[in-house]
């Protein structure tokens, strides 16, 4: 099989190495820099992006954005001009999936099929042939595209039968993981000013409904001194742009993540365009007045026994964002089920949505909870942050939805009724039956 891959940028190029030496592998990059990188391999470089289209039966693209893949494709010297009737195009990049739709509809007017298959991996993860793949198109084609895909993981996810939705569900999956990345970072940073040692916060915050991919990874290597990802906020920024984007599109409204978007702008503005997503660590540090990472502190801890409320107010920050983000996908038209299976797989997990997620994909039922105890958790963390004077921009969003939630449902208010406020304000019905509530079209 003759294989063309487009973009080499650090994920890219992981990628296209992924179909080495099993294929017949033809590689280009506007760069000149990323095309060295593979002189003198197995690969062979391209004169052109539309040499390559000629040359290949499939051709892959890993690119910053969708406007770059229009480019690419329909500009001076693109593929396009290389890409005859029955060829293949799987477009990798995280890109807005209407934009994507609209491209795909394009070339199928030129005989050429298409689908999207974006990645959920860091370049080390591809590597070692971990990634998972979001894979979206008509039945034939995916089936078509599949044992291609199966050259760079096994862990294939197929996400519906429009080009774009892959794309859709890795925006949905990405904003759910940066809002738990940052509210988990202002939660130990509130943790370290009250005078608690990084080591005890990582143990009390990474179990139960708190746990996510930050508790997981990135605090326990802050303990160690070390980085835990080498991913650019600008990209990371864009994707939350896009996530936003598509609730607003939708009439999903998506607070939580609009705060965090204004947070990575304002890190990116603050660091400047070379910033990586791990510089955030800073920027939390710098609004809560803290050294996460340091083991010393002036402050005596508040409460010695305030760090399980810490736990209980981040679990229900990955609660409410879990919610609002697959509100949109669900507005977008991704399947609930779809939802499901990638979230718990992919960056955007967290125990909270462990449980949520198979209740809302009808799985199994949720075991009913009071909704008080997170209340008076969010409203005791809102006091520790006054005593410590550490403003906490993501629990004071999350505290307002609980308010919310119990002003408008009572005494009795559940876990549920959150559920319910969230579809409600996203314009999604739901169908009740024993107590499941199961998002319906």
């Amino acid at each position: 099989m003759n294989i063309g891959y487009v973009g080499l940028g650090a994920l890219g190029a992981e990628l296209a190495r992924r179909f080495l030496p099993g294929h017949t592998l033809r590689v280009w990059d506007l760069g000149q820099a990323a095309r060295a990188k593979f002189e003198g391999s197995e690969a062979e470089v391209s004169a052109s992006a539309a040499a390559l289209a000629r040359d290949s039966d499939v051709v892959l693209l890993c690119l910053p954005r969708s406007a770059d893949v229009r480019q690419l494709l329909f500009g001076e010297g693109g593929l396009a001009q290389g890409l005859s009737p029955g060829k293949l195009v799987i477009d990798q990049t995280s890109g807005v999936p209407a934009e994507t739709a609209a491209i795909a509809g394009e070339l199928a007017l030129r005989g050429v099929a298409m689908v999207d298959a974006a990645v959920s991996a860091s370049p080390l993860t591809v590597h070692t042939g971990a990634a998972t793949l979001m894979v979206a198109g008509t039945a034939e084609v995916v089936d078509r595209a599949l044992p291609i895909l199966h050259a760079i993981t096994s862990t294939i996810m197929r996400c519906g039968g429009r080009v774009g939705d892959g794309q859709a569900v890795k925006l949905v999956n990405n904003a759910i993981n940066a809002v738990t990345r940052l509210g988990t970072l202002e939660m130990a940073a509130l943790g370290r000013k009250a005078g608690y040692s990084l080591s005890s916060i990582c143990a009390t915050l990474n179990t139960g409904a708190a746990r996510n991919q930050t508790t997981d990874k990135m605090l326990p290597a802050l303990a160690r001194g070390e980085a835990s990802t080498n991913f650019a906020l600008s990209l990371m920024l864009k994707d939350l742009n896009q996530a936003v984007d598509l609730g607003m599109l939708h009439g999903a409204p998506m607070p939580l993540s609009g705060l965090t978007r204004s947070l990575l702008q304002l890190g990116l503005n603050t660091v400047g365009e070379q910033a990586r997503l791990e510089d955030m660590v800073g920027v939390m540090e710098s609004i809560v007045g803290v050294q996460i990472a340091a083991e010393s502190s002036k402050a005596a801890a508040v409460d010695p026994h305030s760090l399980p409320m810490l736990q209980m107010a981040l679990a229900a920050l990955c609660r409410a964002v879990t919610l609002e983000c697959v509100m949109a996908g669900f507005k977008h038209g991704l399947e609930m089920d779809v939802m499901c299976k990638v979230l718990t797989q992919s960056s955007g997990w967290s125990g909270a949505g462990a449980t949520l997620l198979p209740s809302l994909a009808g799985y199994e039922r949720e075991v009913p909870a009071p909704l008080a105890p997170w209340v008076d958790a969010q409203r005791k963390t809102a006091q520790m942050s006054f005593r410590c004077a550490a403003p906490t921009l993501m629990s004071t969003a999350v505290h307002g939805l609980l308010e919310g939630a119990a002003a408008e449902f009572g005494a009795q208010a559940d876990l549920a009724h959150l559920t319910e406020l969230s579809a409600r304000s996203a314009g999604v019905r739901l169908h009740l039956d024993r107590d499941r509530q199961v998002p319906v079209r």
